[in-house]
């Protein structure tokens, strides 16, 4: 089950076809990307930001948004939550491939996905949603993990959604469950993959885990090195 991402792999990016690279996207938007657009302004931009030991693979993500347009990347240093934050952000310029992808991920100021988005999720764009919002948790009585999609951007139907399509697509089951409650008293959801799938997850994603985010897969990392 070894499976490191190589330099050729990286590289290839460029050479992907534009199938390959909205995939890989759109699994950026599901996952901690977000599309903006100013006020005044026809088109819409891509932007995210990762932590310090994440710099490799916002990198290797620039490779693919630099194929639609060019993009920068410069350091960050500010309060979330009353801690302070490092890292990089990463925002690309204003083009209309993603004015249409913000037409259809986002509705009334909030994030959405509909069944032409799930259908773009790839084994690609899975491995970047994981990188992105996965988390893993070891039961030490049962000595297994549990992953989890932390997909709490996303209302419960739209959770169902992607539920579904990676139940067809994959043959994988997820379980919607209760993340945290809101301020409102509403709970947030997020998707925990059954134990009985996981080694099947890790075969479908592991070919693009970059190294500096291996530490997702929890005790399968050491069986990818």
């Amino acid at each position: 089950m070894k499976a490191i991402p190589s330099e050729s792999f990286k590289e290839r990016v460029e050479t992907m076809d534009r199938e390959e690279i909205r995939s890989a996207i759109v699994g950026m938007i599901i996952g901690d990307g977000c599309i903006s657009k100013r006020r005044g302004r026809s088109e819409a931009y891509f932007q995210m930001s990762h932590c310090e030991k994440q710099y490799e693979y916002l990198l290797w993500k620039q490779k693919f948004l630099n194929t639609i347009t060019s993009s920068t990347i410069h350091r960050v240093k500010k309060e979330l939550n009353g801690k302070i934050f490092k890292g990089y952000h990463l925002g690309t310029k204003q083009h209309p491939f993603f004015t249409r992808f913000y037409k259809r991920f986002y509705h009334n100021g909030h994030k959405v996905v509909d069944e032409y988005l799930v259908k773009k999720i790839s084994p690609l764009a899975l491995a970047i949603i994981f990188m992105d919002n996965g988390t893993y948790r070891y039961n030490p009585n049962k000595k297994n993990i549990t992953f989890y999609l932390c997909t709490q951007a996303f209302d419960y139907a739209n959770q169902l959604l992607l539920k579904k399509s990676l139940k067809i697509k994959y043959d994988l089951d997820w379980n919607i469950n209760k993340a945290n409650k809101t301020k409102s008293g509403n709970y947030n959801y997020r998707l925990r993959l059954a134990n009985r799938h996981n080694d099947k997850f890790v075969e479908i994603i592991k070919s693009f885990i970059i190294p500096c985010m291996l530490y997702k897969l929890g005790p399968y990392a050491n069986t990818l090195i």
